[in-house]
């Protein structure tokens, strides 16, 4: 190989190197929210409350659902299952007030319950006992940055 090539090849290789490395950082990216889901048993209707904890760290908030001015994303909960649900009725709390510039909105801190009453579809006559799809999209903050909004799906067995 001559000294040209040699170069070409370590360039080339660097440059895969420097990528994988930003890739890499891209991936760890602080998630200062924890989120997991709790789901009760069935009553004979199909009726079942799920229960998503978000457990965010020291410092951080996700805003609230409703956000209480245009602009920063809501945190939303959406639910499915193999069997259409019958009923959704998502339950978010308040949060508190913060004001940044002029504007205020109202978030969640420390840690957030949001519930979930749902009622099943049913398949052949029987209600459906699938696992449930749970979606939480929200973007968190702190005093110096906003994190991109970040959707995270669960997977909450009955």
């Amino acid at each position: 190989m001559t000294g040209t090539a040699k170069r070409s090849w370590l360039s080339v290789s660097l440059g895969v190197i420097v990528t994988c490395s930003l890739a890499q950082a891209q991936e760890t990216k602080p998630q200062p929210v924890r989120i997991t889901a709790q789901l009760s048993k069935p009553d004979s209707q199909g009726r079942q409350t799920l229960t998503v904890r978000l457990a965010l760290e020291n410092g951080w908030y996700i805003y609230a659902n409703p956000v209480g001015a245009s602009g920063p994303i809501a945190t939303t909960v959406q639910v499915s299952a193999a069997v259409p649900l019958r009923e959704v009725q998502v339950e978010y709390p308040q949060g508190k007030t913060k004001t940044v510039a002029g504007e205020t909105y109202r978030i969640y801190q420390d840690e957030v319950e949001i519930r979930v009453v749902l009622r099943r579809g049913e398949s052949q006559g029987q209600l459906d006992s699938s696992p449930l799809t749970v979606a939480v999209r929200y973007q968190a903050c702190n005093d110096q940055i906003c994190l991109p909004p970040r959707t995270v799906k669960l997977t909450v067995g009955p």
